[in-house]
């Protein structure tokens, strides 16, 4: 901001010398005078001002009266370059003290009123350089003036041209000329083009030629601007480097803008890139955007209702350059967001926000939970524009699937859309029953579809894994398989069924003393399980089918093309398609089909079926 010859009257200086010097005790003059002044330079003595006045009057012994005075100064001594010119229906002059004052009027400006300063009442001391105009203050400034405007940007609804003003209104103004400090108080108002600013004080610091270096404004300070709303705070501080304009707003910071709002110990607005920082403790809020929410979606970041907050050590907005919302936000340093449509909180060390595409990023040990999910990962987004959220390089996933059952998921990468969420990459799904690991699977690629945040389908593929904690019998269950898809009632909790391709394992495997293992592999498997109990009801496996048992120091080995297990009561295997069986004692073939008890370790062979002792006694368990 620049304001050339703010104010002159340090040239009242030469006023008095010039009164002092030539106005005698006892001197009474009526009429028309005229009073140059001239001031010495390296290059000689040039003309400085001349003071007129219709009248000259002497007072008293030490007091003088000018009537319509006018003074003008002149650049660099030239008589038609006039720069300021200050009137005044009266002055008073105190030649002995040179202190020049009246209650009236006083009006100061340039030859083509760029600068306007006028007021009531003002007080002139030589031997300091004071000046205070008493009352009714008013400053105009056309902005070609300004070293830089407040608001900067190059876009206002203000009309173009010379027309555009800086105008400070004030009940009162001080001036001293020696520090070139501008001191105004009382109701003080500036508007600008782009800001209209009300406070009680205003310090203004000029440089040795009268351009503005910064401004003060302090004690309940209000700025709003055309298009960015409305901020107040203690205190609004603004400078000039190189060039742009920095308004700074310290204590108890807000700004407004609509339903938007932000808090912070400290506000620096730059305007020329329509860029607002805060500073220490910054709390931001404005309102989610409508028609994006699910009830049946995690919704990570958005809802329909309700506001998001967001909090950090250092927040910069980017404005824009009309009327509108904020455009993105940079936030750094124990960054929080808070949806209230979705009770969720995200933290981090860093968060990058684009309101148009309604994009976040967060960085630096982020990790975002709601009630009953928790995602981290080194790099966490919401890309809302199409309802997508992912967590980058080491993803952790962790989810209150009921209220005793955890599922804690680690890998590589996550993404969620629209209540599917998919793991790539070194998958390792864990189950947690009341704290105790129950259920453990590894895979390359895993997909869980959610409904209400509980999972209702899992499916798995490559390099599958799965396993079952030891239970109090001494068994643990194992799978592994090409694919794997796992149905469960969201309703209930419990699983409904399980399909499993490609390469199929499956064992139950005893440890000592009991040292049992039961061995099932097939290219394809599907298990259904009982809507009440969640026990296994049915299995049936097709293709390539191999059952094995190894039970108190005996072996079974069968094979078929289809296998169907019916658990309960029966608790059979019945063996179709050229099923073929050998145990220690014999082999069978070229039966029908098969029956096999696993738990009583024998076989029934139906049709015309062939028997092969393999020892010299056959069991008796045919």
């Amino acid at each position: 901001m620049k304001i050339r010859q703010f104010l002159f009257l340090g040239s009242f200086t030469l006023v008095f010398a010039t009164a002092q010097a030539q106005v005698p005790r006892e001197f009474h003059l009526q009429g028309s005078i005229s009073m140059p002044s001239f001031r010495y330079t390296p290059q000689g003595k040039i003309l400085d001002m001349i003071i007129t006045g219709t009248n000259v009057a002497q007072l008293d012994q030490r007091n003088i009266r000018i009537d319509q005075f006018e003074m003008k100064t002149f650049r660099d001594g030239d008589a038609h370059q006039v720069q300021i010119i200050a009137q005044a229906p009266h002055c008073q002059v105190d030649v002995v003290s040179t202190i020049a004052s009246d209650a009236g009027p006083m009006h100061l400006f340039t030859p083509t009123t760029n600068l306007y300063v006028q007021g009531i009442g003002f007080y002139f001391t030589q031997s300091n350089q004071f000046l205070r105009i008493s009352n009714q203050v008013e400053t105009r400034v056309i902005r070609s003036l300004l070293q830089s405007p407040l608001i900067k940007g190059g876009h206002t609804n203000a009309p173009a041209g010379p027309e555009q003003t800086l105008k400070i209104f004030a009940e009162t103004c001080h001036y001293a000329l020696l520090s070139h400090l501008v001191n105004y108080a009382g109701q003080v108002h500036v508007i600008d083009p782009q800001l209209d600013m009300t406070s009680a004080r205003l310090d203004i610091q000029l440089t040795s030629n009268n351009a503005v270096q910064n401004i003060l404004a302090s004690d309940h300070v209000v700025m709003t601007t055309t298009n960015h709303g409305r901020a107040t705070a203690d205190t609004s501080f603004y400078s000039v480097t190189n060039g742009d304009g920095t308004v700074v707003l310290t204590g108890n910071a807000v700004w407004r803008n609509g339903d938007e709002e932000a808090r912070a110990s400290q506000f620096i607005y730059e305007g020329a890139r329509h860029l607002l920082t805060g500073v220490g403790n910054v709390r931001v809020r404005w309102p989610n955007p409508s028609g994006k929410f699910n009830s049946n979606s995690t919704a990570m970041l958005v809802g329909a209702s309700g506001y998001r907050e967001l909090f950090g050590d250092f927040v910069t907005l980017q404005l824009p350059p009309t009327n509108g919302p904020i455009e993105n936000m940079i936030a750094r340093g124990n960054v929080i967001i808070v949806n209230q449509a979705d009770k969720s909180r995200a933290l981090a060390g860093q968060a990058v926000y684009d309101r148009p595409t309604d994009h976040f990023e967060l960085t630096g040990n982020p990790v975002w939970r709601n009630d009953q999910m928790e995602v981290k990962g080194q790099v966490l987004s919401a890309d809302l524009s199409n309802n997508t959220y992912r967590a980058q390089t080491g993803s952790q996933f962790k989810l209150k699937n009921s209220p005793t059952q955890t599922v804690l998921i680690t890998s590589e990468s996550l993404e969620y859309q629209t209540n599917l969420a998919t793991f790539t990459e070194h998958v390792d799904a864990r189950v947690f029953e009341s704290g105790n690991l129950s259920d453990t699977l590894t895979c390359q690629l895993l997909k869980v579809r959610l409904v209400t945040n509980q999972i209702e389908t899992v499916f798995a593929r490559g390099q599958v894994a799965g396993e079952t904690a030891t239970n109090l019998a001494g068994l643990k269950k194992t799978i592994s398989c090409d694919q794997i898809t796992v149905h469960r009632s969201v309703a209930t909790g419990l699983l409904k069924n399980i399909e499993a391709e490609g390469h199929v394992v499956l064992q139950e495997i005893a440890s000592a003393p009991i040292a049992q293992n039961n061995k099932l592999s097939a290219d394809a498997v599907t298990a259904r399980f009982s809507a009440v109990t969640n026990q296994l009801e049915q299995a049936i496996a097709d293709q390539n089918v191999v059952l094995e048992q190894i039970k108190a120091g005996h072996t079974i080995h069968a094979t078929s093309s289809h296998a169907v297990y019916d658990a309960g009561p029966k608790d059979q295997v019945r063996l179709t398609g050229t099923p073929l069986a050998h145990t220690d004692a014999y082999a069978i073939s070229e039966a029908d089909f098969m029956i096999w008890k696993p738990k009583a370790n024998k076989f029934q062979a139906f049709g015309q079926y062939i028997i092969v002792p393999l020892k010299r006694k056959v069991s008796q368990h045919l």
